[in-house]
């Protein structure tokens, strides 16, 4: 694995960290802290292989696949599926006010154990060429030599997760909706003397997030592995770093995008030194506990120093109106 190769790879890696960052973000920013947000990677993996299933057997097995249909139906599947995470979180937390943290892992439990049981149990035929199909957004990358293999031979995942990204910052600091949600995150309280809905506002960002988390499980099972699901593939771990980068980025989602791939060229930093290593093989451990002490470090850096850029200030308070 050459320098170019690790690039490219990296900022494969870094598309199902930033669909769980950016996910997680719009969660926080409404003030909800979902740690169910690796479960609902997770079912969002399932809605992808599900939408994918339901195409492929809809056409004959000899037909040619069409290239946006591959793309658009798991979409649509894992939209769904994370939607209904996002909204079973919020049932419990706003309607309920269960607590946030109990719920989130029961949820990262269920979506977890859910999807690993359903999955392992689906017909795999045509998913690998499925997921061929799905590797390369633009032919002809190979003849821009580094600059081509490393940003035009992404899939269309990767280009949409950024995409998000930046549409998700643009909303959330320049439109009424966004200075809503994050109106609610700061001061529930205060939000709701303003005549704004915090229930709403919760439930539509807690949805919303879910349902862009979603996509990053279903890309990772679609596009990276092509739909041969292995329970060790961890997507779990995958939601798990993407809360870490949710600080690391300082809850912005446009910062989320260079954090997302900072933590995936972390990630596999260490199968890419290995060869180099020798017997040090400690060195590999050591780099993989990186990403975990950055976050702790930024954290700290941010709590002490920077009163700007912290965590919302009402981020995992239930609201009770009667209270206020």
């Amino acid at each position: 694995m050459n320098i170019v190769t690790f690039f490219a790879t990296a900022i494969k890696f870094a598309t199902v960290f930033l669909f769980g960052a950016t996910g997680e973000i719009i969660n926080q920013k409404s003030g909800h802290l979902n740690m169910g947000t690796p479960g609902i990677m997770y079912l969002g993996a399932l809605g992808g292989i599900i939408g994918e299933r339901i195409y492929l057997d809809s056409i004959p097995a000899e037909a040619a696949l069409n290239p946006f249909a591959i793309v658009f139906i798991p979409v649509i599947f894992a939209l769904m599926f994370g939607g209904v995470g996002g909204l079973i979180f919020s049932f419990f937390t706003v309607t309920l006010h269960c607590n946030q943290n109990v719920t989130g892992l029961t949820l990262t439990t269920f979506g977890v154990g859910l999807a690993c049981f359903f999955i392992g149990t689906m017909n795999t035929d045509r998913m690998a060429v499925a997921g061929l199909a799905l590797q390369h957004a633009f032919s002809g990358y190979e003849n821009l030599g580094w600059f081509g293999e490393i940003f035009l031979s992404q899939s269309w995942f990767t280009y949409l997760g950024v995409v998000v990204a930046i549409a998700a910052a643009l909303i959330l600091k320049f439109t009424r909706v966004g200075l809503n949600v994050r109106a609610v995150g700061e001061n529930a309280s205060a939000a709701d003397s303003a005549g704004i809905n915090v229930s709403k506002y919760r439930y539509l960002a807690t949805i919303v997030g879910g349902a862009i988390a979603g996509i990053g499980g279903a890309f990772f099972e679609l596009d990276n592995v092509k739909g041969m699901f292995n329970v060790a593939d961890g997507i779990d771990a995958f939601g798990w770093l993407a809360l870490c980068i949710v600080i690391f980025s300082l809850w912005k989602p446009a910062l989320a995008i260079g954090a997302s791939f900072l933590f995936a060229a972390l990630s596999i930093a260490p199968t890419f030194f290995s060869p180099y290593l020798g017997s040090a093989g400690y060195v590999t451990y050591l780099l993989k506990m990186v990403p975990y002490v950055a976050t702790i470090v930024v954290l700290i850096v941010v709590s002490v120093l920077d009163k700007k850029n912290q965590a919302p200030a009402n981020l995992g308070v239930s609201y009770f109106r009667e209270d206020r």
